[in-house]
């Protein structure tokens, strides 16, 4: 399998550009649609600050997404399932308002009631475009049936030969 490597991280870091593009431009969106969430400051900005604002919101969103979730679910295992299921969202908010805090452009702002929203919608928007693209992927079909070849094999008791 010649090149399979970097074919399948070109592949990885095509998807990865392709969900931050769309990460990016859910973000101008719901800040065109919702009076509570800005991406630009008081008096006004170009569009090309607000676009890099939404641009690094959207990546600090994702980065802080991929690290701070392994972590809290660990971490979270023994709340109950309904609790968690309202505390998702309540992280996902913090999450939210902690990458337009450590933007280094232009003056984000949004109301807690708000993150919680757009991170909702952003995740949400995120997962669809990463699984839509994960689609046609042979290698995450691949990952696929071998965690959970791996699952039944773990669930099965071994197999005893008897002579």
């Amino acid at each position: 399998m010649r090149g399979g490597w970097w074919r399948r991280a070109a592949s990885q870091v095509g998807r990865s550009v392709a969900v931050w593009g769309v990460s990016t431009v859910t973000m101008l969106v719901l800040a065109g649609i919702l009076p509570d969430f800005q991406l630009q400051s008081a008096d006004g900005d170009s569009a090309t600050t607000i676009a890099v604002t939404a641009a690094l919101g959207a990546g600090a969103f994702g980065l802080l997404s991929a690290v701070v979730w392994p972590l809290l679910v660990r971490l979270l295992l023994l709340v109950p399932a309904l609790v968690l299921g309202l505390l998702v969202f309540f992280l996902n908010g913090s999450l939210l308002l902690l990458a337009l805090r450590i933007n280094p452009s232009g003056q984000p702002e949004a109301a807690p009631e708000t993150a919680v929203i757009v991170a909702a919608v952003m995740s949400a928007v995120a997962s669809a475009t990463g699984a839509a693209l994960a689609v046609r992927d042979d290698e995450a079909f691949r990952r696929r049936l071998h965690r959970i070849a791996d699952r039944r094999r773990g669930r099965r008791p071994p197999c005893v030969s008897t002579p």
